[in-house]
């Protein structure tokens, strides 16, 4: 056991985890050490205690014709197993909680040496970031310059508040997790390191649309993201004019399958009350009963468009809008040709 737990450790010291796992940040260096320390340790607390109870298991179990009431050893109380098996593992505990306070709170705070502060939004299900001198918000992609401390104020929200449920921000490559929580900010901070496209990801149960709720991180040099964040406020400067939505040209085979892969975590093909989130979209344009949409708007190509164009938020939650959902005009066309061929 005293082998197999050298060779573990050994391993544990030697294990590339960044050839897996790029340490994208700042936070992953100091993150990836208390992990190793954690699993240095660990190893031969588990090669032990695992390797002594399959070995007593064996060694003591009742054999052919052993009496299965005898009573086993009266030995107990050895005073210096005890106390060393209690101060080993304490001690540690103490050291890893000291390395902990030394680390994390250089993390998960607010810093002034930030060179910028983005709001982290979580919806159901997607991901909404506020830049400061971006008019409107950016979703699902989140970009940053490398080289540059950034804090991120996380939070979760809707429309109706009583709506809003607890989601997760975690970015694996950066070694940060925080839950997103309705009513409470709670920053991080970090500095990216390494230029790359990288996940993020939901790790909080928050709904039937879970597994689909996941963003990026797109780390890039100063000019690139300076570029990346004038192409932004000229997309908002132009986001007052109307969607060019070429509704005569929709393909319905077409937005059949981006139906399939961007609609069905909330909506279904049946009837009207067969719900997800949102309600069936089979009849939507040839039910007597439901006339209208959740706008309140005749159920026609051109005001079911606007839904998708714009979104909407009511009583049954809320739709994104085109950008949340990354549509694009030719896309709503072929939902909307796919929406009116069901019936």
């Amino acid at each position: 056991m005293a082998a197999i737990s050298a060779l573990l450790m050994w391993g544990v010291v030697i294990f590339p985890i960044d050839q897996f796992l790029p340490q994208a940040t700042s936070a992953s260096l100091e993150i990836d050490f208390i992990f190793k320390f954690m699993a240095f340790f660990s190893t031969p607390i588990l090669v032990f205690v695992n390797g002594y109870i399959l070995y007593f298991a064996w060694r003591y179990h009742t054999r052919k014709g052993d009496d299965i009431t005898a009573v086993g050893s009266s030995i107990h109380d050895h005073r210096w197993l005890e106390f060393w098996w209690t101060a080993i593992p304490s001690a540690l505990m103490v050291a890893l909680g000291i390395i902990s306070y030394l680390v994390m709170p250089k993390y998960y705070l607010a810093s002034a040496a930030s060179v910028a502060t983005i709001e982290a939004i979580g919806h159901t299900f997607y991901y909404e970031f506020r830049y400061p001198g971006l008019k409107q918000s950016v979703l699902n992609d989140m970009h940053l310059p490398v080289g540059k401390q950034v804090t991120i104020d996380l939070t979760s929200s809707e429309p109706d508040i009583r709506n809003a449920v607890i989601h997760s921000f975690w970015a694996p490559e950066f070694r940060v997790k925080q839950d997103m929580i309705p009513g409470m900010i709670v920053p991080i901070h970090f500095t990216p390191r390494e230029i790359g496209t990288y996940r993020i990801i939901c790790t909080e149960f928050c709904g039937i649309g879970h597994s689909d709720m996941v963003g990026k991180v797109i780390i890039e040099s100063q000019a690139d993201f300076d570029r990346w964040f004038a192409a932004q406020q000229r997309l908002q400067a132009a986001a007052g004019i109307p969607m060019e939505v070429p509704l005569a040209k929709g393909n319905s085979a077409a937005g059949g399958r981006l139906f399939a892969e961007r609609c069905t975590v909330c909506h279904g093909t049946g009837s009207f009350s067969q719900r997800k989130v949102g309600p069936g979209l089979g009849n939507l344009f040839h039910d007597p009963a439901h006339p209208t949409l959740v706008t309140g708007k005749p159920a026609n190509a051109a005001d079911v468009a606007d839904i998708l164009e714009h979104g909407a938020s009511g009583d049954m939650g809320t739709m994104p809008n085109a950008q949340a959902n990354r549509l694009t005009p030719k896309d709503i066309a072929d939902l909307v040709a796919y929406l009116q061929s069901l019936h």
